[in-house]
């Protein structure tokens, strides 16, 4: 069998392959002997038909059968002895003929991961503070869990409105007279002070009391919260349908026993505030750490990216984009996949580039993806999707999906091992080193 390889790029390849004549017909004369052996035809004992008669009633299958059986076998050796190993590889869109003493020659184009050798990516340069949770941060979080347990209730006396009040009116606008379509609202919220109405228009409504009524002319700012009405010149008539004020709850026991069976006192819900803050800022280091380390490498092992596998990596975030708007309830089926695609290529490039220098840096170092590592991989996902890891693992066995599992384990693996050996500085520290050199 005759091999011969050209490359077409970096990661593109053309295999031509020629089966000399004589292994063809020796295919053939094994066909014919087993298709002798098996075909029922009329007048013929099992085995006893002639060449020439199963070629009159099976020519055809038994032609397409060898040439199929030349194909798979022929390439697999073909790739052997190239030592080749393709991400993707495009068939012939027909398998060439058998013609008894003719070679049977065909030529296919494939893909192939870059061949390189990954480079500085010991001792990366990285720059994240060390996390520190101060007083001030547990406060503010408080703060913020105090507001969001807040609730609207009517005002307790027959008072006008006043700063900080949440309003409820129905607002008519009008155009020399005539209303204005799509100007109006009924039972619309307004937080007073809170800067998302003009000024003007607050000023309006503060000293109103409930089921009292107000007109006046406005120029609409062009970022008015009804985008119908921005940047005109309007005429308002409004009614006050109610006062509503925000009563904030005390920031004491009963607020944090209010919240879970996990606090007794404030001081339990304070603790559990903290560990989550120094949590969520460790995660934040670590995703800055992450993104340095990959643009480093990323940069210093320029690579291209098999086309097949970017579009593989296209359609894995086109289908996680889809997945997040399903779930949001939004009708997905109007959008356009290809457009999705499109917009998606970019980043799908830079990934699956970034995918190949930690493959390459994986196997170089000798990071290995254990048992362990997958029953936690699992876990994770169960958490994630709220069910059991032995559910999460059936699903990703019966859909052949571990291996890309081990995949993602490896890459994360492989990060944590670059910023692992980095040199990690502190940007303050960074700068007044710098600062001291430079004077």
């Amino acid at each position: 069998m005759k091999v011969e390889l050209e490359e077409i790029s970096p990661v593109q390849r053309k295999l031509s392959v020629l089966v000399p004549s004589q292994k063809v017909d020796k295919q053939m004369d094994l066909a014919y002997r087993k298709w002798g052996g098996k075909a029922k035809i009329k007048g013929f004992r099992p085995g006893k038909a002639p060449r020439s008669i199963l070629q009159r009633y099976y020519g055809k299958e038994i032609e397409q059968e060898v040439s199929q059986e030349l194909f798979h076998q022929s390439l697999n050796e073909a790739l052997q002895e190239a030592n080749l190993k393709p991400v993707a590889l495009r068939p012939p869109d027909q398998l060439p003929p058998i013609v008894h003493g003719d070679d049977y020659m065909y030529s296919i184009e494939l893909e192939v991961a870059p061949e390189f050798t990954p480079e500085n990516y010991l001792n990366l340069n990285l720059t994240a503070p060390e996390v520190a949770v101060t007083e001030e941060m547990v406060e503010q979080r408080l703060h913020e869990i105090q507001q969001q347990q807040a609730t609207l209730e009517p005002i307790a006396a027959d008072r006008p409105i006043q700063d900080k009040d949440i309003v409820v009116i129905d607002y008519k606008a009008f155009a020399e007279g005539k209303p204005i379509e799509g100007g109006n609202s009924d039972n619309a919220y307004l937080e007073i002070g809170a800067g998302k109405l003009p000024a003007e228009f607050e000023l309006h409504l503060i000293g109103l009391k409930k089921g009292e009524e107000t007109a006046f002319p406005l120029e609409v700012p062009a970022d008015f919260i009804n985008p119908v009405l921005a940047g005109r010149t309007a005429d308002f008539k409004i009614r006050v349908i109610d006062i509503k004020e925000l009563k904030v709850p005390e920031l004491d026991d009963a607020l944090a026993q209010s919240l879970s069976e996990r606090f007794s006192t404030l001081a339990d819900l304070r603790q559990v505030v903290e560990a989550d803050l120094q949590r969520r800022g460790e995660q934040q280091r670590y995703e800055e750490l992450r993104r340095q380390a990959l643009e480093q490498i990323l940069e210093s092992n320029p690579v291209d990216a098999p086309p097949s596998l970017v579009r593989q990596e296209q359609e894995r975030t086109v289908r996680q984009q889809l997945n997040v708007l399903h779930r949001q309830g939004l009708n997905i089926a109007a959008l356009d996949p290809e457009k999705l695609l499109e917009r998606a290529r970019e980043a799908a490039e830079k990934q699956t580039k970034i995918n190949l220098i930690l493959e390459k840096i994986a196997a170089r170092e000798g990071l290995i993806v254990t048992e362990e590592d997958l029953e936690t991989g699992y876990q994770r996902i169960a958490e994630q999707a709220g069910d059991t890891p032995q559910m999460v693992k059936k699903i990703y066995q019966e859909k052949e999906l571990v291996d890309d599992l081990r995949g993602q384990i490896r890459g994360e693996k492989t990060i944590e091992f670059l910023i692992d050996k980095a040199s990690i500085t502190n940007p303050t520290e960074a700068a007044t080193e710098t600062a001291e050199k430079e004077s």
